[in-house]
């Protein structure tokens, strides 16, 4: 046998080890357990989801969950009689994870609305989900709506919400009028979106290519996780530097806080649009059920304070120094004057309390500590009493 055949029959087997290995490591994804942490678990149709009835601990701190799969207290069938419930839906902020129950943003909310002088019981259910959006939130109200029967919705809006519906919705399965019918969870799919490239920008028109199809593959994908892949080609996680060496910043595929900066990718109008559809399906959902719904927006440290969360902002591969931008601010409140919905903007509130108050984040994580929450809880409370969007005897008697 020549060289030349000895050579096509090595790479031949090679070719097919590899395809070989490929096709195990999907199918072993396929016909494994749901992923699952000590506090969450996948889910076919929610992406990923709370453990019902699970104690663990979060930052030190118990993370206690109902029957339900909510970080909060267990709630009995039915509403009951004279009972105002306000459902919140947001992602960890929202959630809460690190924080003891009653230092929750959805508690510290509802302490104040039934303290002395609030003569209605108001119930403030902690619907927040880590890494939820808009997208999962839709899904998530027809699974509490009919539970819970709440009164008001409000959803928590995060920086990151366009950014993970843009991801999701790659994975979703969309009805005819665009609205997500399940977002199973499939980590293949969705780490080929946002798994950093390795060629320079100078190279990427010609090997974009090559590495956008590397990226889908299962035994890639598992390389550059590994030790040697790291070493090699770096980690999967961004930090400013390399966010900006490999000119990604403001691309919403890597940069989850792209809606943030001033300047932004080409993409992230497409990505508003999808976010905008979700919003209104839900403001859908909730109108035909008789429920109430606002938007509340609030900022992340980075837009807060220029030395807030100097550790945590580096996750996000943000650096030192505050970010002014106040668009997506503006964009979600011209989403509600367009579809009809109130929208409550937490911007200001959150700077002049970071100013005479100090830090509301951890140092080294970007959620808020029982004072941060503490502060988005009363912003949260003022917004929805001046908006009138709770009763008149809760109006009068908590001003």
């Amino acid at each position: 046998m020549s060289w030349s055949r000895r050579l096509l029959f090595v790479a031949l087997l090679v070719v097919l080890a590899l395809a070989g290995a490929e096709a195990g490591l999907r199918y072993l994804a396929s016909r494994g357990r749901p992923e699952q942490t000590a506090t969450h678990m996948s889910d076919p149709v929610l992406h990923h989801r709370i453990r019902p009835s699970v104690a663990a601990r979060v930052r030190g701190v118990e993370f206690r969950t109902s029957s339900l799969g909510l970080h909060d207290r267990e709630y009995p069938a039915g509403k009951p009689p004279g009972v105002f419930r306000i459902l919140l839906l947001g992602d960890s902020m929202t959630e809460g994870g690190g924080l003891a129950l009653e230092a929750t943003m959805a508690k510290q909310a509802e302490a104040m609305l039934n303290a002395p002088g609030c003569r209605s019981r108001v119930e403030v259910v902690n619907g927040g989900v880590a890494s939820y959006s808009p997208i999962l939130q839709y899904l998530y109200l027809q699974t509490l709506a009919p539970i819970l029967e709440p009164d008001l919705v409000v959803l928590n809006f995060d920086m990151t919400d366009v950014h993970d519906d843009f991801i999701r919705t790659a994975v979703a399965r969309l009805g005819p009028d665009g609205l997500p019918l399940a977002v199973p969870s499939n980590r293949r799919r969705e780490t080929a979106l946002y798994l950093p490239p390795i060629a320079p920008v100078s190279l990427r028109p010609f090997l974009g290519p090559i590495e956008g199809g590397l990226s889908r593959l299962a035994i890639y994908q598992a390389f550059r996780r590994s030790g040697l892949g790291r070493r090699l080609l770096g980690s999967i996680r961004l930090t400013p530097e390399r966010m900006e060496r490999l000119g990604l910043v403001g691309d919403l595929r890597y940069d989850p806080m792209a809606i943030t900066r001033e300047t932004t990718g080409a993409d992230i109008d497409a990505a508003w649009r999808l976010t905008e559809r979700y919003l209104a399906g839900i403001h859908g959902l909730a109108r035909r059920r008789g429920i109430g719904f606002a938007v509340v927006v609030y900022p992340h440290p980075h837009q807060v304070a220029a030395d807030e969360s100097p550790i945590g902002r580096r996750r996000f591969a943000l650096r030192p120094g505050l970010f002014t931008s106040e668009a997506p601010f503006q964009a979600i409140e011209a989403v509600g004057r367009r579809e009809g919905f109130p929208v409550v903007n937490l911007l200001r509130h959150f700077r002049e309390r970071r100013a005479t108050g100090g830090p509301l984040s951890w140092e080294d994580d970007v959620h808020q500590t029982p004072r941060g929450a503490r502060v988005f809880a009363e912003g949260v409370v003022a917004g929805l009493l001046a908006r009138g969007l709770l009763p008149p005897d809760v109006r009068t008697g908590c001003r």
